[in-house]
């Protein structure tokens, strides 16, 4: 495989979370909005039906040969299109690696949901993961290489390097007068990091394995929703929450819907007492100390919980989702800028030497 020359470079900011994937894409003529969907991934290796999903990815060959072993003559889908089937792959189900594992067919995925098309990417990747020390090492592993593959009835070239992988919620380094405790409250892990003014981290406590996703569990099998005598689908639990109006909660889309507010704030008391209280009550000891504390993560917005974070002058924003992912774009943007000019005065230095 020859990549071509003077391929335009995409800095990409990717956060593969244990419920959805985020990603940011741009380049210096192209700048493509946030990509979030579920984190999940479906063999269909042997299933022709979903020839036409979007999210499809066949994979022909890569440069790196684990790779290739892994993945050579895979076909996969990911997100909403890989909801729908009983056997599939899913981040949360393996916390330990599996955002290692499902890295590279999830972030092919969401090359699939760019609004163009192309054969030919080179992407620079600042990535995240909830451990670092541990699997940034595996992470990298897991992406690099020039990858060959289908993406939406195009044979493909993806270029992929990482260029830094950050511990989740420690690339914001946030500066002020005072310090600020920033409570990432995810899909699968909730965790808890001090900055001192300057942005250096003071404290930042292992990830506590708990999350939105325990939530769903609870509003999944709580007796309303069992008596709905249907299988029910934590997927549709979650769309009801991300859509919400504020004050209430549907089960479903149109006139067959279920309001299910009232099981969904139980559940949320529920939650809140056995998994969030702890974590809470820590960051409002790091507030009486002076801290603004931060929310960042989907579970900043959840409906009605949202509104108790701001009664205790917690600061939430309305992107708190795609924060992280979102820091870690600008510092893949500054990272290529950086290299680019060290290699123009790289040139240029030659460049003299040669004339001299």
């Amino acid at each position: 495989m020859n990549f071509p020359e003077n391929t335009e470079k995409f800095s990409v900011g990717l956060d593969i979370g244990n419920g959805c994937l985020k990603a940011k894409f741009s380049s210096e003529s192209q700048d493509f909005d946030f990509i979030r969907f579920p984190s999940y991934v479906a063999d269909i290796s042997e299933n022709n039906n979903y020839s036409q999903a979007k999210s499809r990815v066949d994979f022909l060959q890569s440069s790196n040969a684990e790779i290739n072993q892994k993945f050579q003559g895979k076909s996969w889908v990911a997100g909403a299109d890989a909801a729908s089937f009983d056997i599939r792959e899913q981040v949360f189900d393996n916390r330990t690696d599996g955002k290692v594992l499902l890295a590279l067919p999830l972030l092919l995925s969401a090359i699939s949901q760019l609004p163009i098309k192309s054969d030919c990417w080179d992407l620079k990747i600042v990535a995240s993961i909830h451990d670092a020390e541990v699997f940034a090492q595996g992470l990298k592993e897991a992406l690099q290489g020039l990858h060959q593959c289908n993406i939406r009835g195009i044979v493909t070239l993806v270029n992929v390097e990482v260029v830094k992988v950050f511990d989740e919620g420690l690339c914001f380094s946030p500066t002020g007068k005072t310090g600020t405790t920033v409570l990432d409250l995810g899909n699968g892990t909730t965790i808890l990091t001090r900055f001192d003014a300057d942005g250096s981290v003071l404290n930042r406590e292992h990830p506590h394995r708990f999350g939105v996703q325990h939530l769903l569990q609870l509003i999944h099998n709580h007796p309303s929703l069992r008596a709905l005598g249907q299988d029910r689908d934590i997927d549709l639990i979650r769309q009801g929450i991300e859509s919400s109006d504020g004050a209430t909660i549907k089960y479903g889309q149109g006139i067959r819907a279920v309001d299910i507010t009232q099981p969904y704030k139980e559940c949320v008391r529920e939650w809140v007492e056995k998994y969030l209280r702890a974590v809470v009550s820590k960051a409002e000891q790091n507030q009486l100390l002076g801290d603004r504390v931060a929310i960042i993560g989907g579970g900043g917005l959840l409906p009605f919980l949202s509104d108790n974070f701001k009664k205790k002058g917690f600061v939430l924003t309305a992107n708190a989702p795609f924060a992280n992912v979102k820091k870690l774009h600008e510092i893949a943007c500054g990272i290529i800028q950086t290299t680019e000019v060290v290699e123009l005065k790289s040139k240029t230095k030659k460049s003299k030497k040669l004339a001299a």
